[in-house]
Parts: structure tokens; sequence; C-alpha cells
């Protein structure tokens, strides 16, 4: 009978040592930066591709791309990814990629990066799209590339 509530006690403790550290971990899972999540500050992010064309002389072809980044969050963002996407004349998709812009955007404010050479493609590509994919908090300021 001893050894029965000995190891109802061990169960017990050893659930409640697992509720403790369910709970911390529940509690503690939303402390962070200040800032957010990446996927906050990239919905408070806006991408534009203002403009682009190919570069290479039909040996290698990269598009060159002028991307607006308006940044709508109380942080500075810096490691801007977006997918790019080619297409031919008829619409036929081709290549697909991401790029990593170098630099940062100041919070509350616009930032023009012109002249990004964001990979080699197809030789046909005549059509490009893009699509912001994610942005990170930059504990320094902003300010870094672009115009």
């Amino acid at each position: 009978m001893a050894a029965t509530g000995k190891l109802a006690n061990a169960r017990l403790t050893c659930t409640g040592v697992f509720a403790v550290c369910l709970f911390a971990m529940f509690f503690l899972a939303g402390c962070g930066e200040g800032a957010g999540s990446d996927a906050q500050l990239t919905s408070q992010t806006y991408f534009e591709l203002v403009d682009w064309h190919i570069s290479g002389f039909w040996v290698i072809n990269c598009p060159v791309a002028w991307v607006r980044i308006k940044n709508f969050n109380n942080v500075a963002i810096k490691d801007i990814t977006f997918q790019y996407n080619t297409y031919d004349y008829d619409g036929t998709p081709l290549d697909q990629g991401t790029y990593t812009i170098e630099g940062s955007v100041p919070a509350l404010s616009v930032k023009n990066f012109p002249e990004l050479y964001v990979g080699l493609v197809n030789l046909h590509s005549d059509k490009l799209s893009t699509r912001l994919l994610s942005v990170k908090a930059d504990s320094g300021g902003g300010g870094g590339g672009g115009h």
C-alpha cells in the first residue's frame, strides 16, 4: 500500500511539473521583440515593383528591378525578401526565384531600391511578377542601401 502511495505521489509531482512547463511555454510564447513577429511586420509592409527591364544581351538574362518599399511598422525593417516569376510573351511560366534586398527601411517611411539584379532567367522572359515574402525587424534603425 505504501508503494502505491509513493507511485501516486510521483505521478502527481510529474504531472505538476509538466503542467508548469506547459503553462510557461504558452505564457512565454508571446514574449519576444516589441515589434511583433515577422508575419506581423510583413503584413504592415507595402511592396511595389515600379519598373523592370532585362539586362544581358541575350547571353545571360537578368531582370533588373526597381522596387519601392513602404514601411508602416513602428520599427525599421531589413532582409526584405520577395519572390519573382518570369513568363514568356504568351504568359507561359518560365522561372521562379527569390531575392533578399540588402539594406533596410526606417520605421514609417518609404524607400526606393533601383537597379536590383535579381537573378538569371530564361532567354525568352518577357513578363515579370513579384510578391513580398517576408521582412525582419532591424535593430540598427534602418537606413542602409536604396535611395
